[in-house]
């Protein structure tokens, strides 16, 4: 999904905890 990896990328950008989003990412990845 683009869409969760365009989230990823933000967060990490912001400088923001990436954890939460880097399991959602890792998630789609598994699905």
């Amino acid at each position: 999904m683009p869409a969760q990896l365009l989230a990823y990328h933000t967060a990490v950008a912001k400088g923001t905890d990436v954890d939460q989003p880097r399991n959602l990412a890792k998630s789609v990845t598994v699905e």
